[in-house]
């Protein structure tokens, strides 16, 4: 094979390395839709490897209602994206931007160009032994080897940088520690559901449990507020404020939904073992007394000393001044 043919095969099978390693790192969306383009570019954090625009998860769902919302509203692209990354765990760009850890993917092919360029060159200044040399072609043979081996492993680990870099990092995405920062007004129950699914192994995850189970509880459905208060009244992590919660809204379902004063006194017991002082606590205890036992002096007792609290929250100072209102009024019915 002459020099300038083995020139123009080591040019053409570098440009081709480059050109796949481009591809490989390269997934710019078809559509001009602004929307389209956006959602193309985030990871779905509930599914393996799809887009949100892809996805026919509630979650992805959510994700492009909030990114149709934001274009509508005239909200650049990358504030979106960061908006997006900032409020669901897991999501994470599926084309990393030209910068920090991720400007190796971009860097690379070039990378590789010139490397394969300058292989090149130093071959055209260093040429193999003349025709006359008996050991030519041996000598040919090996610079060939040696030269095709060198490409291949540069090409290779440029692209094991480029896989690695692609996987999903979770220090890109959001921590589950930002959950609880995070306004959930606008949030589904659904989009809820799949976020507390995806990090049941984080602590951290036990705010958002909570405010679906307050939801749940709120409209008397105690049948999907039930497993969420036990899974953080039973968690060691748990902190004592998240605890108390669970426990005493456990406690009141008990009695509420089952009639169980024993079960729900023993529970509220547990969360005033962890805070003797919750006024929470000792209010929802007086009142299953009251109501559930027919203890109404007690009940006085424990709402006028909570009353004696400056601290008291105002909507539970309002709760316990009706109640005591009844009370005094003879034990009337248990509101």
């Amino acid at each position: 094979m002459s020099e300038r043919t083995r020139n123009i095969a080591s040019v053409a099978v570098i440009a081709v390395m480059s050109v796949a390693l481009l591809l490989l790192t390269s997934t710019q969306p078809a559509t001009s839709d602004r929307v389209q383009q956006i959602g193309t570019r985030i990871k779905c954090p509930v599914c393996q490897g799809e887009s949100i625009a892809n996805s026919p998860s509630q979650m992805a769902e959510d994700m492009m209602d909030l990114v149709s919302e934001r274009v509508s509203s005239g909200v650049p692209d990358q504030q979106i994206i960061d908006e997006l990354l900032g409020s669901y765990t897991g999501a994470v760009l599926l084309d990393p931007p030209a910068s920090g850890n991720t400007l190796v993917l971009w860097v690379a092919p070039v990378v590789a160009l010139a490397v394969g360029i300058a292989m090149i060159l130093w071959w055209r200044r260093h040429p193999g032994p003349s025709a006359d040399d008996a050991t030519a072609p041996g000598k040919s043979r090996t610079r060939l080897v040696i030269g095709g081996v060198a490409l291949v492993l540069a090409f290779a680990g440029i692209v094991a940088v480029a896989a690695n870099s692609l996987q999903d990092r979770p220090a890109a995405a959001a921590g589950a520690a930002d959950i609880d920062e995070q306004d959930l007004s606008e949030v589904s129950n659904e989009t809820m559901e799949a976020v507390i699914a995806a990090n049941v192994e984080d602590p951290q995850i036990n705010g958002m449990r909570l405010a679906l189970a307050e939801r749940y509880f709120d409209s008397g459905d105690y049948r999907s507020a039930f497993p969420h208060y036990l899974v953080v009244a039973e968690d060691p992590n748990a902190t004592g404020a998240e605890a108390i919660t669970a426990l005493v809204r456990l406690g009141w379902m008990a009695y509420d939904g089952n009639g169980e004063v024993e079960t729900a006194t023993r529970l509220i017991d547990e969360a005033l073992a962890i805070d003797p002082g919750s006024a929470v606590a000792r209010y929802v205890r007086a009142r299953v007394l009251w109501c559930g036992a027919g203890e109404t002096d007690q009940a006085i007792e424990t709402f006028e000393e909570l009353l004696t609290d400056p601290e008291l929250a105002t909507e539970t100072r309002t709760q316990i001044e009706a109640d005591l209102e009844i009370a005094n009024d003879g034990g009337g019915e248990c509101p």
